[in-house]
Parts: C-alpha cells; sequence; structure tokens
C-alpha cells in the first residue's frame, strides 16, 4: 500500500506530501503543516474532513493513479506528480537497513540521520521528514530499528544497543559519496530523544536535534502521565501505590507483581479513579482482564531500562542541540524536561529550546482536547533553518524561543 507515499508537486508549483497512517489508510502534509488523515473508499479513492483524524462531512476528495494525484478540497482540484526519489538503500550493522533520501535536484548541504519513535513499524516505510527535509536540500537517512521493517534482529528499546546502531547508521552515511564534507547530525523523535544524546557520545556527529522528547525517564514519563489524568490530587497516594507495583510487572516482563496487583486491585478497582488510570503502561495493566493480561506481556516483552536517567549523556554533548518541546504534551508530559532543559542551559550546554505552547504530541495543534488538522506553524521552518544554520534566527508561529546565549 505504500507505493503512492512520497513527495508530490502540483500544478500551482505547491508541494504535497502523502505518507501511511493506520491501513489502509494515508495522511496528507502540507509545507504550512497542514494535514489529515486520508480514509480509504471501496473505490479506491479517499477522503478527508477538517481535522487531525475526522471523515465525517468530507471536504477533501483524493484520487490515485499510477505516480499522478488529483486532490480537491472545497471544490477546488489540483493535479501533482510524484516526485521520481533519490534514494539509495543501505545495509549497516547487524544487518539492519535504511534509506538515504536525497533532494530531488542538486547537492544536500547537510544531512540528518533519523531515529524513529516508539512504534513497531518501520521507519522507512512510514515517516514523512524523509520527503519533507530533502525539498530544502537536507538529506536524510532513515532506518528500520532491529526487528522491524526490513531489518534483522529481535525488537528492543533498550536505549545503549539503539545508540549503538544509530551510530552505526552515522558512520555509514559518512562513507556516502553524496554527502561527503557536508554538515551530519542526529534527529530522535518522542523515543528517539533519549537515544540521539547517547548516540553523540558514541561517534562524531555536527548536531543532535530532539522532538518532542523527554529529559526525565520512561518511569516517570509513565508516572506523570497517570497523575495528569487523575481527577484530583486526593487519589495521588494509592494512584502511586498502583504505579510501582506495575513498575515491577513492566520491568521484570510480568515475572513479578502481579499477585500485589490483584490484591490493590480487589481493594480500589471499583473506584472510578481506578478505573480511568492512565499512563504508558499502568492504566493498561491495572485494569488488564486475564485475557488481555496475556497480551500486554507479550506486548511489552522487550528490554527497556524504565529507569534510564538521560542527563549524564545530555551534559556530554558538547555538539549544538535543538529540543522542540510540545507545550500541551499529553503522551510526554514535559514539565520536569523543560526544567532540566534550562538548567542544561544556566550550566553552559549549546541547546536551544523551542517550545510550541498549543502543541500536542507529534507537533499537532490542540484546542481543548481536539486535535486540529496541522502541526505547528513554524514547526517544518525550524527544522529547515536549524539543521542549515544551527541557530534561531527568526519567529516560529507562536513558538516560545529560549535559545543559546552566544
Amino acid at each position: 500500500m505504500y507505493g503512492q507515499s512520497g513527495l508530490y508537486t502540483m500544478d500551482d508549483n505547491s508541494k504535497l506530501i502523502i505518507s501511511p497512517s493506520y491501513k489502509p489508510d494515508f495522511r496528507y502534509r502540507r509545507t504550512d503543516g497542514t494535514s489529515g488523515r486520508l480514509y480509504r473508499q471501496k473505490d479506491s479513492s479517499f477522503i478527508s474532513a477538517p481535522g487531525w483524524a475526522k471523515k465525517e462531512n468530507p471536504n477533501i476528495f483524493v484520487w490515485f493513479k499510477g505516480g499522478d494525484i488529483s486532490f480537491s478540497e472545497n471544490g477546488k482540484v489540483l493535479h501533482g506528480k510524484k516526485a521520481v526519489p533519490r534514494n539509495i538503500p543501505l545495509t549497516f550493522g547487524d544487518s539492519l537497513y535504511g534509506e538515504l533520501f536525497l533532494p530531488v535536484k542538486g547537492s544536500p548541504n547537510a544531512v540528518v540521520v533519523l531515529q524513529f519513535g516508539s512504534g513497531q513499524e518501520s521507519a522507512v516505510a512510514s515517516n514523512y521528514l524523509q520527503y519533507l527535509l530533502p525539498i530544502d536540500n537536507i538529506a536524510v537517512f532513515v532506518f528500520d530499528k532491529r526487528g522491524t521493517g526490513k531489518s534483522a534482529g529481535k525488537y528492543t528499546a533498550d536505549f545503549i544497543t539503539m545508540a549503538k546502531d544509530m551510530a552505526a547508521a552515522v558512520e555509514k552515511i559518512r562513507e556516502q559519496p553524496e554527502v561527503k564534507k557536508i554538515p551530519l547530525g542526529v534527529m530522535g523523535e518522542s523515543q528517539g530523544g533519549w537515544v540521539v544524546p547517547l548516540t553523540a557520545s558514541l561517534t562524531k556527529v555536527d548536531f543532535v536535534i530532539s522532538s518532542y522528547g523527554l529529559a526525565i525517564s520512561p518511569q516517570e514519563e509513565n508516572r506523570q502521565e497517570m497523575i495528569n489524568g487523575l481527577p484530583d490530587t486526593s487519589f495521588l497516594r494509592p494512584a502511586l501505590e498502583v504505579a510501582a507495583v506495575t513498575d515491577r510487572i513492566v520491568k521484570t516482563k510480568f515475572r513479578e507483581g502481579l499477585q500485589e496487583l490483584a490484591v490493590l486491585k480487589s481493594k480500589y478497582g471499583n473506584e472510578e479513579w481506578y478505573k480511568t488510570l492512565n499512563g504508558d503502561y499502568t492504566g493498561l495493566v491495572a485494569n488488564a482482564t486475564e485475557t488481555q493480561m496475556s497480551l500486554y506481556k507479550a506486548m511489552f516483552n522487550f528490554d527497556i531500562d524504565l529507569e534510564y536517567d538521560p542527563m549524564p549523556a545530555l551534559r556530554k554533548v558538547k555538539e549544538p542541540m535543538l529540543w522542540v518541546v510540545a507545550g500541551k504534551d499529553t503522551e510526554a508530559p514535559n514539565t520536569e524536561t523543560i526544567a532540566r532543559l534550562k538548567q542544561l542551559q544556566s550550566e553552559g550546554s549549546h541547546l536551544d529550546l523551542i517550545i510550541f505552547p498549543n502543541a500536542d504530541h507529534g507537533m499537532i495543534e490542540i484546542r481543548g482536547k481536539e486535535l486540529l488538522g496541522k502541526q505547528s506553524d513554524g514547526y517544518f521552518r525550524l527544522l529547515k533553518d536549524w539543521i542549515l544554520t544551527r541557530k534561531i534566527s527568526r519567529q516560529y508561529g507562536d513558538a516560545i524561543q529560549l535559545p543559546f546565549k552566544r
């Protein structure tokens, strides 16, 4: 289904990026951040409505034919042609697979090695930055994490292993003649934000980018997400008791803690706050049925250091860093992360901090609890400018800008 993915040049000279969404659907993106999910119809056309993922009362109708696209929005039809990609398939490390995407025309002025988030789908097939950044002469190497896509091995979320894999990717890209003698940096989205500072300690890079990542441990992320979802603080103490037990369950891959959880569930399970617990894993595990528990045991059967502290690795980074934070991130609560990043700045870290105040995870604009049909205005321009200059040179939408003080 991925044959339609790529960069399209429309007949008004605008650019449109198509990438996979949940099967069998796609997502469109424009360079201003406007986006929407394209829902496949029985006749193989696609529809979309205003919003991040809506189809009721559609105003967008899309058809693909070979390398062509017809995109009708509010009655105005644009036609476009798919750019012939300049991508180089590469294998590296422990039989890992990736593709180097080059600008359609000309030579790149910088190259980014991209670390995907926590998903176990193919990054090569699923991401979109490999189509976006080359528009501005930035090459992108995107690779499938071990155990995903076309990469061999067993899936892991062990940050040391992931950083070693990414370092191998960096070294492979440095060998490629198409990107020699230009700045090479690493970028991590979400979970990738834990990996890229470690990578910078293992191999030479010229810059480091974390987008909607965290400077706290995965365990603390889970707890903060859970706390933010509580109806009020009166339930904090028992909720933390439950979180501690679910920490143990996930850390031991469900070998320990289940009896303790059963005791807590018999004590609190009928209370409304318990039923609505969330977090990366606490809510799932705490409210699981016996059948669901077996599914979650399989789901979390991978290595991860829940207590990993990213601060030592961050303090070792001497290269310019850009941290892009979603101000209303519900999946990665970042109040403590922002405080830690400011602390790093005060200690002299070469770190630019940009906060998009109305963005949720993925830099998706949000109003109340509704995800809007766009990513933050200025986010894409920020990535382009900073990768090419490693400086904050202008205002980006409504972003709160806390640049490194040179």
